[in-house]
């Protein structure tokens, strides 16, 4: 008799722990769920069956490419930009350990510090997918112009990228990483700090900033050049904070115009601001052609010595360098005797 019920015993405890390991497998597939912009207040502890693994907890997020699992706590972050997303991260307290950076851009002195302390994963428009992956990072940030490489990139790690095509507001990616990474108290504290810095600028400079009018045109090349909205770029949403007055044509304008020398003029103002991106433009700025024409000085801003030439599109990008970049408004706004 007791040999016979052996084999019933052990299909018995087979049976039981099939149902066990049901049980976990079933538990491990709750998660959080988080849509942009929304955080679920519920946190699920997702537990590998390998004894050698820790617990991780995870959520699921909505980004560009619609919703990815990340940790809920990512300790090991690479980012594919250094300056448009790793300004708001290092405001937001998060030190990633590897970027992607824009080798022919102007760098910020912002930042300039902060890059030195994070290792380098190639050019942000074709990222080193060995650097990245020696990294074992267990996040990857990015825009959604690096879509190409999504495919891979999530091989190696979860990865959520950001539309900045469109716009980029500075204020929007922070909050938006801020409930990425739970970081929300950190990132009222730095929209605070901002709006204060703002709200002097106002007071201090009063009614001379109804006395003067900014355009602000974007130069690419010795030949190409354009505008922008006033609200899709950082400095200029800074600049319409601070309550500085934008010529007329910015009302209609809406996204980007590509403009020609011969439409220059009905971008002039009191203040003339010419944003370069490359290195290049930065050293033959001189001798670009657009300056040898005739009709460059017809323009306001030139015969009143009021053109000022500065690399806003790449160093004035998040909370960090808008902070910064209120100080430096003040040489533009206050008079001089």
């Amino acid at each position: 008799m007791r040999k016979r019920l052996t084999p019933k015993i052990s299909l018995l405890l087979l049976f039981l722990t099939a149902i066990i390991v049901c049980v976990i497998v079933a538990c491990d597939s709750k998660m959080l769920r988080m849509g942009q912009g929304e955080v679920n207040p519920t946190v699920s502890q997702v537990s590998p069956l390998s004894l050698m693994q820790e617990p991780v907890a995870t959520k699921i997020v909505s980004h560009a490419l619609g919703q990815v699992e990340i940790p809920l706590y990512p300790q090991r972050i690479v980012v594919l930009d250094s300056s448009f997303l790793l300004d708001p991260l290092l405001a937001l307290d998060i030190n990633p350990i590897g970027i992607a950076t824009c080798t022919y851009c102007i760098s910020s002195d912002s930042l300039g510090d902060l890059l030195s302390k994070i290792s380098i994963v190639g050019h942000w428009e074709h990222p080193s997918l060995e650097k990245i992956l020696s990294l074992k990072p267990d996040l990857i940030i990015g825009h959604i112009w690096q879509r190409s490489f999504y495919p891979l990139l999530s091989a190696i790690a979860p990865t959520v990228l950001i539309d900045t095509d469109s716009e980029v507001d500075f204020k929007k990616n922070l909050k938006y990483l801020a409930e990425l990474l739970d970081k929300n108290s950190r990132a009222e504290e730095v929209l605070a700090e901002y709006n204060e810095r703002i709200q002097n600028f106002r007071q201090q400079l009063g009614e001379s900033l109804k006395t003067k009018t900014v355009s602000i045109v974007h130069l690419f090349s010795s030949s190409s050049m354009a505008v922008y909205g006033s609200d899709i770029v950082p400095y200029a949403q800074i600049m319409n904070n601070a309550g500085i007055q934008f010529i007329p044509a910015y009302k209609t304008l809406q996204g980007y115009l590509g403009i020609s020398i011969e439409t220059l003029p009905d971008w002039d103002a009191d203040i003339l601001f010419i944003v370069i991106l490359h290195e290049r433009d930065s050293k033959n700025l001189k001798s670009l052609s657009f300056l040898e024409q005739p009709i460059w000085s017809t323009l306001k801003a030139v015969k009143n010595n009021q053109v000022h030439v500065v690399s806003w599109a790449s160093t004035v990008v998040g909370p960090i360098t808008a902070n910064q970049f209120i100080d430096e408004l003040y040489q533009y706004f206050i008079e001089t005797p």
